[in-house]
């Protein structure tokens, strides 16, 4: 549940951060005035950003959420994997069908266990002081493409053990959980892997 909340609180963090980046705008009974410059905002774009949870008040560091400007190559990835049979195909869905899919399957876990998934995005990392560990993501955005809005673990024997942040990646595989200091998790067991 930490790492869960830990990465909500990081899509949160990037969704706030990108909704502010534009001009301010003048007052609607002054249309006089000239946008007064730019809002300044913190660059959470760099690796490594660490970001203290509240609630466990333990760390985490990301290598933070970048949009996918890799529509074409996301798409060549999908292809290559397109002769699988599976349950839950988000190939071909808009962002937000894709966005309501994945958020479904990781608030009711129970009810996607062994069904076969495939689905593209981008490669993310997190690692998790308590644990001492690092965590694979693959995140997609949402309609505008300006920010993450869903991630789902993912681990199995085709996954490289080098992956660049933001790589774009596609994969099937099976969505299962695991337990982690008395919490359940869901994660997608990966079959077959592109990048």
């Amino acid at each position: 549940m930490k790492k869960l909340i830990a990465l909500l609180m990081a899509g949160i963090l990037v969704f706030a951060l990108c909704a502010c980046g534009g001009q301010n705008q003048p007052e609607p009974a002054d249309t006089t005035a000239p946008p007064s410059g730019n809002v300044d905002v913190i660059n959470t774009t760099d690796p490594g950003t660490t970001i203290s949870v509240p609630e466990t008040g333990a760390d985490i560091t990301t290598s933070s959420l970048a949009v996918s400007e890799n529509v074409e190559q996301e798409a060549a990835l999908a292809a290559k994997l397109a002769d699988y049979k599976v349950d839950i195909d988000l190939e071909g869905l808009n962002k937000n069908m894709i966005t309501a899919q994945m958020t479904a399957i990781t608030q009711d876990p129970s009810s996607y266990l062994g069904k076969t998934i495939r689905v593209t995005g981008v490669y993310d990392q997190t690692y998790y002081e308590p644990t001492d560990q690092y965590y694979n993501y693959v995140l997609g955005y949402d309609e505008t493409g300006c920010c993450a809005a869903w991630g789902i673990e993912f681990y199995g024997d085709p996954v490289p053990d080098k992956i660049d942040a933001y790589t774009p990646i596609s994969m099937v595989g099976t969505i299962s959980t695991y337990d982690e200091e008395g919490i359940a998790y869901t994660f997608i067991d990966v079959t077959d892997f592109a990048m």
